[in-house]
């Protein structure tokens, strides 16, 4: 049976106790902010939580789901499919003929040919890396003082925090938790929904553990976590995912049902106000801050009338097991870690939801939902959302840490194979582009500048960075001979002729030192203050702290 935790409500709400950690919520009209609007549903009963309560199906089993519609994006005559999946191979053809004209034709045509064009490429790529360079330090320091004054893990910090005028109760915002997982460990299920159970505000949050009909063991898994963790929260559910026609296995299709589920539990039939609800996605081996959805709370409430156009998207941290790695996967996940803090800290950049995010479950319906017929599903669901929304969405940053794991093998190599198939599933997420370029060509309804805007993050992400990358490492090989004029002395003018590798040599083992002193600074203060003491986080080989 779906177990429903009593939440606290403002004055005038009567609160009474039921068996199982159940709660009969009386709401007075004039107050009732947690359920639908009396204007559009009679009053009487249903509108508090006795019919949920009292008619759920057994086990808290959600059998079904609101119903398919089709989306929007027929836009381009029906042949959207066919221009995705023609794109999709973007990506790679990019990369190899970029790559191809600056190693080959580049070396074979311009260097004996036109030796000032080849400076000038092999300069824009040098001018470029260190412009991103101290943007990026600059706005990992930045992220980090953010990180660190918003770290308080106080129960009612976020409730006391500023607020305008007329805003929302507090107390009137529920949340829906998604944890998509397959075959996921009990102990790792566990672990994720300690950090959802010790949330401050844990009485107002729903979750829905979206198991795959796939698993035999999925709903045994889900009925021991109902039984441990429903008391605790405001209600745990599960909903059984079937594969269907048309459907690709994964997180997106997962989510996609569960969604559609809750919705048909929190909605039609706890009749919460939908405008009042906030559906949260993440991994199965998250681990949450203790105050990760009173910020969330607070962040949605201050949005004002923006806030249904709006992602929340938190600091994804990828640290909790980092010790337990290889080295090498280690650094990875490290540099991930504060790559990501700087990029949420740059008060000019544009970023797009990673693996852990929110939005109102208003914004969710109106893109139907997550896409179950694509693989990679947080930029795509974020693209998805902003043409069905006209170009209006936009992210909220929640400068606080949320903890995903490094993946792990059953040994040294094995670890660090799964380090880089992961890599390669990231990778994937570049076929978003293709989705993104049709969309922006076709749809109309979105702002010009924001579809520009849109089209450039995911280039530099995904296409430009690489490209750029290989070309640096392998111009002072390709064009090191080339003479440049450089100016020595900025006082008496004086110039001189230098190869063009001494300048990208030197240039590049400056930027490397900086980089390696700033990452370690950044690593350490990360580990301790963000991070220290956070549950299932175990920096403690890399602080150097010894059992006594």
């Amino acid at each position: 049976m779906f177990t429903a935790g009593h939440a606290s409500a403002s004055g005038g709400c009567e609160r009474t106790p039921l068996l199982g950690g159940l709660a009969l919520l009386t709401v007075p009209p004039a107050t009732n902010s947690f359920v639908k609007d009396e204007r559009r549903f009679p009053a009487g009963e249903g509108h508090t939580l006795r019919e949920a309560t009292s008619t759920q199906s057994a086990h808290g089993l959600l059998i079904d789901g609101e119903i398919e519609e089709v989306n929007s994006e027929a836009c381009c005559g029906g042949v959207e499919r066919t221009a995705y999946s023609i794109l999709a191979r973007l990506p790679a053809i990019h990369t190899y003929t970029t790559l191809a004209f600056f190693i080959y034709f580049g070396h074979v045509w311009l260097l004996m040919q036109r030796p000032d064009i080849a400076v000038s490429i092999v300069g824009f790529f040098m001018l470029y890396g260190v412009i991103r360079f101290w943007i990026m330090w600059a706005s990992a320091f930045h992220g980090l003082n953010l990180l660190q004054k918003y770290d308080s893990r106080a129960p009612d910090y976020w409730q006391k925090q500023k607020r305008p005028l007329g805003s929302l109760d507090f107390n009137a915002v529920w949340h829906a938790v998604i944890v998509p997982n397959y075959k996921e460990p009990l102990v790792k299920l566990r672990q994720t929904l300690d950090t959802i159970a010790y949330q401050s505000i844990a009485k107002q949050i729903v979750v829905c553990m979206a198991m795959e009909a796939r698993d035999p063991k999925a709903k045994e898994t889900a009925e021991i976590l109902e039984q441990e963790y429903a008391h605790k929260l405001g209600g745990l559910c599960y909903a059984i995912h079937e594969v269907k026609e048309g459907e690709v296995a994964g997180k997106s299709s997962n989510e996609n049902w569960a969604a559609r589920c809750v919705k048909k539990l929190m909605v039609d039939r706890m009749r919460i106000n939908p405008d009042y609800i906030v559906i949260t996605t993440c991994d199965a081996d998250t681990f949450f801050h203790p105050n990760q959805f009173a910020c969330l709370t607070h962040h949605f409430i201050c949005d004002g009338d923006n806030r249904y156009h709006r992602f929340y998207i938190p600091v994804t941290n990828f640290m909790p097991n980092v010790c337990h790695v290889p080295a090498i996967c280690s650094t990875r996940y490290t540099v991930l870690s504060i790559g990501r803090m700087a990029e949420l800290g740059c008060p000019i950049s544009n970023p797009f939801p990673l693996a852990i995010y929110s939005l109102p479950l208003r914004l969710a319906e109106r893109a139907c939902y997550w896409d179950p017929s694509v693989i990679p599903e947080d930029w795509h669901m974020y693209f998805r959302c902003v043409f069905a929304d006209h170009g209006k969405v936009s992210c909220t940053r929640m400068m606080i840490t949320v903890g995903t794991e490094a993946v792990e093998g059953k040994g040294y190599l094995d670890t660090v194979k799964e380090c880089y198939d992961q890599s390669v599933r990231w990778q994937w997420g570049a076929v978003d582009f293709g989705y993104l370029l049709v969309q922006s060509v076709c749809n109309w309804t979105v702002p010009l500048g924001k579809r520009i805007s849109l089209l450039f993050t995911a280039y530099d992400h995904h296409l430009l960075v690489v490209v750029m990358c290989v070309a640096l490492i392998t111009a002072p090989f390709l064009y090191g001979k080339i003479p440049v004029l450089f100016n020595l002395d900025f006082i008496t003018g004086q110039q001189d002729l230098v190869a063009l590798k001494d300048v990208m040599i030197w240039t590049w083992l400056i930027h490397c030192i900086f980089h390696y002193i700033f990452m370690c600074f950044s690593d350490y203060s990360l580990r301790t203050s963000v991070l220290k003491d956070r549950l299932y986080f175990d920096v403690r080989d890399q602080l150097g702290e010894q059992a006594s």
